[in-house]
């Protein structure tokens, strides 16, 4: 899906705003501001996607979106292994003489990526554009309760579509909140699952979230993103919609023109009596907690919220319910490994890496410190270079 490429660009993006804001520099302008460009794709991309408009200029306009965010994601991708050394540097002497010896290296490569995605940018701008010439699959809300629930919003919710292969080292982990899923309390439990940024807590959570078993255990399910900059009425839309829509229930005509007091009337008049699972992901203030607690009832059924953070506060707040954390740990170094040659080496035998190549390639796993977003993306750039020494000892 187009919007699937998209949403993980803006994940990604904005996990390296977040993580290294300090080290981007110039470059920190022209990511943001992609950043806020491709985001304002999401609607027509998901109408695309969701309803298949048929005409041949839709067709063209959703495949020139999707090609330009595999572009983006090369120059990120591009400009993050340029940089990984500079970007990870501690302090002391040794770290400072590395600066400088690197410092005409860095700035180059920063002004180049500062051109690219400026000629990126022009370019989405250009396409949203001609998106306005396109009315494809702009239904009303409760038009239709067969329309399909927006399932994919960032790179959080793509998590939901990662293949079994792809997931390493985490299965102790996944069968633990299945256990407090199905097996535990009666009353309404808060499951929190805490770690870094890019450590794969919204992966652990979505391989638990789409098991078979856990479908067959609750009335209803819903996932929604709750970000850094979140307004509570959008959340509560997006919770009600997919809600009705995953019952193949009407979703109520008036939920556009809703205000907070009925959104939250509506979402306690559908919980009522169900078995719910409700994941907050990436949960950024505990206020938030505030503002949704009410609409999220314990009828003593086994009723499940599950809230990722990167906040160890957030994780251990008294929610004033029934509460696990899952402290989520980067990949041990094998896992990290294993993970590695899956992207760097998917087209050898077993995922085989050459002798020649394994100090090298041991390094480079080393620089992602056990992120897994970090891993898979170093992977995935290293199974474009020439499997030489003399490639792979340059990066």
């Amino acid at each position: 899906m187009a919007d699937t490429a998209v949403q993980f660009l803006v994940g990604s993006i904005g996990s390296l705003l977040q993580k290294e804001a300090a080290s981007l520099g110039a470059v920190r302008g022209e990511i943001n501001e992609l950043k806020l460009e491709l985001e304002s794709t999401r609607s027509f991309l998901k109408d695309a996607d969701e309803f298949k408009d048929d005409s041949e200029g839709l067709r063209l306009w959703v495949t020139q979106v999707r090609d330009i965010a595999y572009k983006a994601e090369n120059i990120i991708d591009e400009f993050m292994y340029h940089m990984g050394g500079q970007l990870n540097r501690g302090g002391g002497f040794r770290s400072f003489l590395g600066r400088v010896v690197h410092l005409p290296k860095e700035l180059l490569v920063k002004h180049r990526t500062a051109i690219k995605l400026q000629e990126i940018s022009a370019e989405i701008k250009a396409i949203a554009k001609r998106s306005k010439r396109y009315e494809f699959g702009r239904i009303e809300e409760g038009q239709s309760s067969h329309a399909a629930p927006t399932s994919v919003q960032n790179l959080a919710e793509s998590a939901l579509f990662i293949n079994d292969d792809d997931v390493v080292g985490i299965q102790k982990e996944i069968n633990s909140l299945l256990k407090l899923l199905i097996e535990g309390e009666m009353q309404r439990t808060v499951i929190s699952v805490w770690g870094m940024g890019g450590s794969g807590k919204t992966t652990l959570v979505a391989k638990a979230y789409n098991n078979e078993a856990v479908k067959r255990c609750f009335d209803c399910y819903v996932w929604v993103t709750v970000s850094q900059h979140y307004v509570i009425e959008d959340l509560l839309r997006k919770m009600i919609k997919e809600l009705f829509c995953g019952r193949k229930e009407l979703v109520p005509s008036s939920l556009s023109s809703m205000g907070y007091k009925q959104l939250m009337e509506t979402l306690v008049e559908f919980l009522q009596q169900k078995r719910y699972v409700i994941v907050l992901d990436d949960v950024w203030d505990v206020n938030f907690w505030s503002q949704i607690k009410l609409v999220l009832l314990d009828g003593r059924n086994g009723s499940r919220i599950i809230l990722t953070t990167r906040n160890r506060d957030i994780a251990s707040y008294p929610y004033g319910v029934a509460c696990h954390v899952i402290q989520h740990n980067p990949l041990e170094d094998c896992d990290a490994w294993i993970l590695f040659c899956k992207k760097a080496f998917a087209s050898e035998p077993n995922n085989h890496c050459p002798p020649y190549l394994k100090n090298l390639a041991w390094a480079l796993v080393k620089k992602c410190e056990g992120l897994p977003l970090a891993v898979e993306a170093m992977g995935g750039l290293m199974a474009s270079k020439d499997k030489s020494e003399l490639k792979w000892g340059a990066v």
